[in-house]
């Protein structure tokens, strides 16, 4: 009889353990789903603070220009550049400083974008950090080398809000007065993000093209030289033949810009469908059109892409 007892208490106490166990995994499961809904709405809402603190620092955004540069380039474009010894040696090579300069038209801002791809291609498989600046003529009142540096830094933790700490303390210290932060906030900043990555890429295109008013463009590339010299970061400039940029580039390695014969013939290629018809059923017609056209542009991008295949 106390044996029956038992063994009916015994598995009334079996059967409660059960249910408290099943209550406690249901309670975990819903634990779970909350916490996860809970760290969704907090990563939503730090993602929303992050870009909020991007468009703070700066509403500039090159990504579209630099889309817009490349997707007109022909395949195989510019490879000669990127194979170019200099080329190589500043992406690996104790000089740290790469000045591109070249005639108008010859391609400046092309090479630039596809040194800037093929950056960024590396930083796909490797840890560094890529950032470039298209400087222009039109914008000098908003491209102030302030302004250019803020860029730059958006650029380099924008897809990296664990290294905006600093912003977001500066950011708090400028919200009340609706201040921007200055250059020298900006500097600091600048080199400690930049000593974060093992190696940091920035390519400025059309230096010249920066504005001289209050010493902008010189205190541009002071700054930048100052933050190589601290950091390390490997800069690279194109920029026009004009005296007061070359003779700031004289002394490191320089390799001239120009549209090479391979890159004129294949972007000729490219635009085969622009010659008149009874050309283009005529092959050997199509080379000698394509051949004078390449020898007549000696160089010029500009003068290729405006009349390439106006035939009368």
């Amino acid at each position: 009889m106390k044996a029956h007892i038992f063994s009916k208490l015994s598995q009334a106490i079996k059967n409660d353990v059960l249910g408290v166990q099943n209550t406690l995994t249901s309670v975990k499961a819903n634990v779970a789903v909350v916490q996860d809904v809970q760290q969704q709405q907090w990563d939503a809402q730090k993602l929303q603070q992050h870009q909020a603190l991007m468009q703070w620092l700066s509403a500039s955004d090159f990504a579209a220009q630099h889309h817009d540069i490349i997707s007109r380039k022909e395949e195989g474009t510019g490879q000669w550049f990127l194979d170019s010894t200099e080329f190589e040696a500043w992406q690996q090579g104790p000089k740290k400083i790469l000045f591109c300069p070249g005639i108008p038209g010859a391609g400046k801002t092309m090479i630039a974008a596809i040194a800037i791809d093929h950056l960024f291609k590396r930083a796909q498989v490797e840890d560094i950090g890529v950032a470039y600046l298209f400087c222009n003529y039109k914008e000098q009142l908003e491209q102030t080398s302030t302004a250019l540096l803020a860029i730059v830094l958006k650029q380099l933790i924008q897809n990296r809000p664990d290294a905006a700490g600093p912003v977001t303390q500066i950011y708090q210290r400028h919200e009340k007065q609706k201040s921007k932060p200055s250059r020298d906030e900006i500097f600091g900043i600048l080199q400690s993000v930049c000593l974060a990555y093992p190696t940091v890429y920035l390519v400025i295109d059309a230096l010249d093209e920066c504005t001289t008013q209050d010493g902008s463009r010189t205190q541009l590339v002071k700054g930048l030289r100052q933050l190589e010299a601290k950091t390390g970061i490997r800069l690279m400039f194109t920029s026009r033949f004009i005296p007061e940029v070359t003779e700031e580039f004289q002394s490191e390695p320089t390799l001239e810009l120009r549209a090479s014969d391979q890159d004129v013939r294949r972007y000729l290629a490219g635009q085969l469908s622009h010659l008149p018809r009874c050309v283009q059923r005529e092959p050997q017609l199509a080379h000698e059109v394509q051949h004078h056209i390449a020898e007549a542009v000696d160089g010029m991008y500009v003068i290729l892409a405006s009349w390439a295949y106006k035939v009368d």
